[in-house]
């Protein structure tokens, strides 16, 4: 079980020779004495950018505002066109884009293992007194480097329209009025120095060099001429899959292009969600070392909140964690001490899942409003929630999280003792449960649990002492969030021997991360 400890931790011996640098503007990471990285947001500069990018073996890759396109960030992100007005280009001598990008706020934090964790408010405004048309949110974790010195780049960003419909545009493609050959970028985007335009790029559909360019993949991976590689990957949950990527070997440039064949529409008051992953390597690295990582990037990041409950969650915990991982879906994370979570932890999972409560006699540690607020605003914008059994059992006087939870033990819930009954799939037409069959189990059947208004029950089992078919397993939505909530799993013995209980958690979780 791999369980997370909100502790002071050891440092391997790999990180003895990384140091973190903060200035007012940067946070840099010096490997051996050298910059390794570093990260760029000075409000007077709008767009922020890492400069420089470097393998641990000491490979410089990035450059700078190029004499070729001064706009060019090294690594950064910029939309071409914003409701028409260019936030791309900008003057040669005042630095300056037409349309505005404005950053407002800055949150950084290094953990103790020394990652660095950035989030950024950023506003986008046609010009620098003009309305804000699109505000994003973006939070950027750069790990430090493992034991073989690869280190990683992780990027989430949610653009949401304010007033107005937002259109997303890019230059035309040659075929398309208007066009131009060099049409289809916008993004997030890496250019590298003239060095670089020796190196060679691959995707994950096996093309290489100029054969990447216009193309699909969901990775792009780029190797130095001599020692050095970067691994870019695309998420499959950003829109327009597989994504076509704009790469130009002769220039030292690749970016996936969510926009690449057409414009795209925010609506108002909507959002969108993008993600992102840089692989930085020393050495040569290949396809399969790019897939290796692009499967583990890909999996659903599930977290199980226990460490208290009613029930005996030290034997519980880890049977939950293996129905997850042995799917093959999922990357589980356990933790044990919830009530030290932060925002910034939250924003590494897709899901969150409460085997956890604080019922009855059981007395954990208090949460902090801060926690609540987190906890509720992580399902409200897109994160999903499970809860198993009892761990939905907790706060009965928080609003926010009964309906998250979707059901609880309340006032007249009850059960007998565990017996063998059916569960039967009250919603077959529902996608966490569409294709599932009945099945029998040996568990705690409860009867009568709270449920929340607008809640669809997904499967059921009837019982004998109240003569009616009680809810076993139900959905539902918090904001943007999906939530799903099991209440069979009583104990550990249930579970492993229910193969209907482990595809009715692995379906549900699945769903609520957006499958």
């Amino acid at each position: 079980m791999r369980i997370l400890l909100f502790v002071l931790l050891t440092v391997v011996s790999s990180m003895a020779s990384i140091e973190i640098i903060e200035t007012p503007n940067a946070v840099s990471a010096e490997w051996n004495g050298e910059t390794l990285w570093t990260y760029h947001h000075d409000p007077a500069e709008g767009k922020p950018y890492f400069h420089p990018l470097v393998s641990t073996d000491g490979t410089v890759f990035t450059d700078l505002r190029p004499k070729d396109h001064p706009w060019h960030r090294a690594v950064w992100f910029s939309w071409k066109f914003i409701n028409g007005v260019n936030y791309w280009e900008e003057n040669r001598e005042t630095r300056q884009s037409q349309g505005a990008t404005i950053i407002t706020k800055v949150v950084r934090k290094v953990a103790d293992n020394n990652e660095v964790q950035f989030r950024l408010a950023i506003d986008y405004s046609p010009s620098w007194n003009d309305e804000i048309v699109l505000k994003e949110l973006r939070s950027l974790s750069v790990l430090p480097p493992d034991t073989d010195g690869t280190y990683r780049i992780q990027w989430s960003s949610t653009f949401t329209a304010q007033d107005h419909d937002v259109e997303l545009n890019r230059t035309p493609l040659p075929h398309e009025e208007g066009g131009k050959p060099y049409g289809g970028y916008a993004g997030y985007s890496v250019r590298m120095t003239g060095e670089m335009t020796k190196g060679a790029f691959i995707s994950s559909a096996g093309l290489r060099g100029n054969a990447t360019h216009h193309q699909p993949a969901e990775w792009i991976l780029f190797n130095a001429p001599e020692k050095g590689g970067i691994l870019f990957m695309d998420h499959p949950s950003n829109p327009n899959q597989p994504t076509k990527w704009y790469t130009s070997p002769g220039m030292g440039y690749f970016s996936p292009s969510v926009i690449h064949d057409g414009p795209m529409v925010i609506k108002a008051g909507e959002s969108l969600t993008l993600k992102y992953s840089l692989v930085v390597f020393p050495g040569k690295a290949d396809a399969a070392m790019a897939a290796a990582e692009w499967n583990r990037w890909t999996k659903t990041k599930a977290v199980i909140l226990t460490g208290a409950n009613n029930h005996n969650w030290k034997k519980t915990t880890p049977v939950l964690e293996a129905v997850l991982e042995e799917s093959g879906r999922f990357d589980v994370d356990v933790v044990t001490d919830p009530e030290k979570l932060t925002p910034a932890f939250l924003a590494d999972y897709d899901v969150l899942l409460s085997n956890w409560n604080a019922f009855g006699k059981n007395k954990p540690a208090s949460w902090s409003e801060e926690l609540k607020k987190a906890y509720v605003d992580f399902v409200r914008n897109g994160g999903g929630h499970v809860a198993v059994h009892a761990g939905s059992s907790s706060f009965y006087d928080w609003e926010d999280y009964q309906k998250i939870c979707l059901a609880t033990w309340k006032g007249g819930t009850g059960h007998k003792k565990p017996h063998e009954f059916e569960v039967r799939i009250a919603k077959p037409d529902h996608p966490a449960v569409r294709g599932l069959e009945n099945f029998t189990t040996t568990d705690e059947l409860w009867f009568k649990p709270f449920v929340q208004p607008g809640v669809t029950v997904l499967a059921e089992s009837f019982s004998q002492y109240t003569g009616n078919w009680e809810p076993a397993a139900l959905a539902g939505e918090f904001g943007k969030g999906r939530c799903f909530t099991l209440l069979l799993g009583h104990d550990d013995w249930f579970i492993n021997n229910s193969d209907g209980f482990k595809k009715l958690l692995v379906r549900g979780t699945a769903w609520t991360a957006g499958e």
